[in-house]
Order: C-alpha cells, then structure tokens, then sequence
C-alpha cells in the first residue's frame, strides 16, 4: 500500500473566507473521520453512504482511513478549529478497473455553500484523471440535487441514469474530452 502522497497538499480560502488545507487522508486520521461523522446531519450521512448509519462501524472506519495511493485517493479538507484539527469534507474514488472511478464527497453541513465541495470533486477528479481514469461516476440518491448539480457541472460531458435499482441515480463524467466552451 502506497503512502499518502504530500504533493497534493493545498491551501485555499472558501467563499466566507475561512483557511482550509486540502490533504491526503492519513491513517492516523481515524479520530477526525469520526468528529466530522457526528458533525453531520442524518440526511448528509444518508447522501454519503445511502444508508441509515448512527455510528460508524469499526470496519468501515478502517477502510476510509486505509487508502492504497497506488490505485485509490482520498482528499480531506482540513481547518483549525477551537485550537486542534478538524475535518470540514472529504472526497475520494475508488477504482472500479477498466479506467473508471467512483467518487464520494461528504462536507459538513455547517460548511455547505461555500465552494468547498466544487473545489475538491474539481481537484479529486484532476487527480483521477492525471492518474489515467478515463471515467468518473457517481451513485447518488435522487433527491440529492447538489450532487447532480457540481457533477454536472465540471466541464465534462457526462450520463445520467436515473433510478438504478429503484434505490439510486448515477451519472458518470467522461474524462477524455472536455465540453466545448459556450453557453
């Protein structure tokens, strides 16, 4: 398993203008995954994971902080808050083979409006591409309309499949041509 990578560290300033450093998920990170978990809101929680969760289970909470850079990555935006670190968003993808990717993003609902989620699917899904993914998807609730909207909205052309399994949407990005400019 591959370290996280440091070269992807960045700072940038959301729309109220709050600092955030934008970093690769660390295995150490466990102890914020769970703070940004019980920051969110249950309908936040069931539009990252599409299901009821109270709590994170143990297993899962391995598995978001064990990320192998070789083939994955997953991206954490990082503020100060009342003198120690907190986690505001995460994003990431997982590799699907055959060039494609899915990707997920949770921000805290108290940070929701702010740019930030345009920010890191727009830097997570450059690193996807630059990696070789020639597609990107998305599995989201259907009521979930600021997903569809920032996928929508990166510049690529993208596929909308409404209501796979009556459960969920998807839609996918395809990375090898950028929409023409224009309205």
């Amino acid at each position: 398993m591959q370290p996280p990578p440091s070269e992807y560290d960045e700072r940038i300033h959301l729309k109220n203008g709050t600092p955030v450093l934008l970093r690769p998920i660390r295995t150490s990170d466990g102890p914020l995954i769970l703070d940004i978990f019980s920051k969110l809101s249950p309908e936040s929680v069931f539009f990252r994971f599409l299901t009821h969760l109270e709590r994170l289970p143990p297993e899962m909470l391995y598995h978001l902080v064990h990320i192998d850079y070789g083939k994955d990555f997953a991206l954490a935006a990082s503020i100060e808050e009342k003198g120690r670190e907190s986690l505001i968003a995460v994003c990431r993808y997982f590799d699907h083979g055959e060039g494609r990717a899915e990707l997920t993003i949770a921000v805290r609902d108290d940070y929701h409006g702010q740019g930030l989620g345009k920010a890191m699917v727009s830097r997570v899904v450059g690193i996807a591409k630059a990696k070789g993914y020639t597609r990107v998807e998305i599995i989201f609730d259907s009521r979930n309309e600021n997903m569809k909207k920032l996928f929508s909205g990166l510049g690529y052309p993208f596929y909308y499949h409404a209501s796979i399994l009556d459960i969920c949407d998807r839609m996918e990005i395809d990375l090898t041509r950028k929409k023409p400019d224009g309205p």
